[in-house]
């Protein structure tokens, strides 16, 4: 069996995102982490990401049937957001809305960088944030 090798800025961001979901005083549920191959689409999720969409964990995800669960607003600012961030190799965060399978709705905050392979863009991974609690109160 062959060992894992995580990139060293795959182990920065796991462990700013780690760090930032301490300092908020998060749950785990509440800041997941997820990867996109950008060869195939294919997506990797967390348990928390899973949770966030109302998906029972470790069913296969489509990409397209994720991002048409996004509200049309927040899925055409991921578009613009996402062919950008691949194009420089940059990163971005956003909130965005999606409506679950079961029909609720939810606040995410999402936060993206890129892995780059000999100049080119080959994932995208971050974390996903439920922030619906945030947006729903007074102050939001």
């Amino acid at each position: 069996m062959g060992s894992l090798h995580i990139p060293p800025q795959h182990l920065v961001s796991c462990r700013l995102a780690e760090r930032a979901a301490m300092d908020a005083d998060l749950p785990p549920a509440l800041a997941a982490a997820w990867r996109c191959d950008l060869s195939d689409d294919s997506l990797s999720w967390t348990a928390g990401v899973f949770d966030l969409f109302g998906i029972p964990q470790g069913e296969r995800v489509d990409r397209r049937e994720i991002v048409g669960m996004y509200c049309e607003e927040s899925r055409e600012l991921l578009d613009r957001l996402r062919a950008e961030a691949i194009a420089t190799c940059g990163s971005f965060t956003f909130e965005a809305r999606i409506h679950r399978r079961d029909g609720e709705m939810r606040w995410m905050r999402v936060t993206a960088d890129v892995e780059v392979k000999n100049g080119r863009a080959t994932h995208l991974y971050g974390m996903k944030q439920d922030i619906t609690g945030e947006m729903a109160s007074p102050e939001a």
